[in-house]
């Protein structure tokens, strides 16, 4: 392997939206900081198909070789990071919002139950913001 597969891999890990690709992100992030971000790969490896296994292996490989100031490798894990903090962060922001307005001050359509609309809404907030925390994305 010549080259690094954070390079080689790089649109993936920063742009992909499906789920092999969080998975391989999480991944990222657990060699960042593994006391932070976990992750068990037999968790997930039934879901990956020959390619995104490949691309696991090679990077644990050129980890394992390399360390985390191998080329790609930090600012790849480093802008998934913040994305991800930012998106928990703005989850909880919108959280707080929801939690401090009054449900019959929530916006909603025309027909739909104002009450169950904000119920919804904040349960929604709430669900994600507990994904973002079990996924080391921001603190509780």
């Amino acid at each position: 392997m010549n080259e690094s597969p954070y390079l080689t891999h790089r649109e993936i890990l920063l742009n992909g939206m499906y789920g092999t690709a969080y998975c391989l992100q999480q991944f990222v992030l657990h060699q960042l900081d593994p006391y932070r971000y976990a992750f068990d790969i037999d968790n997930h490896s039934g879901g990956f198909d020959g390619r995104h296994i490949q691309i696991y292996k090679d990077m644990k490989q050129w980890y394992w070789d390399n360390g985390p100031a191998s080329v790609g490798f930090k600012e790849v894990a480093e802008i998934i990071q913040s994305r991800r903090t930012q998106q928990a962060q703005s989850n909880l922001e919108q959280l707080r919002r929801l939690r401090e307005m009054r449900p019959e001050d929530y916006p909603h359509e025309p027909g739909e139950n104002q009450l169950e609309a904000y119920r919804s809404d904040v349960e929604l907030h709430e669900w994600f913001h507990r994904k973002h925390v079990a996924k080391g994305d921001i603190d509780e």
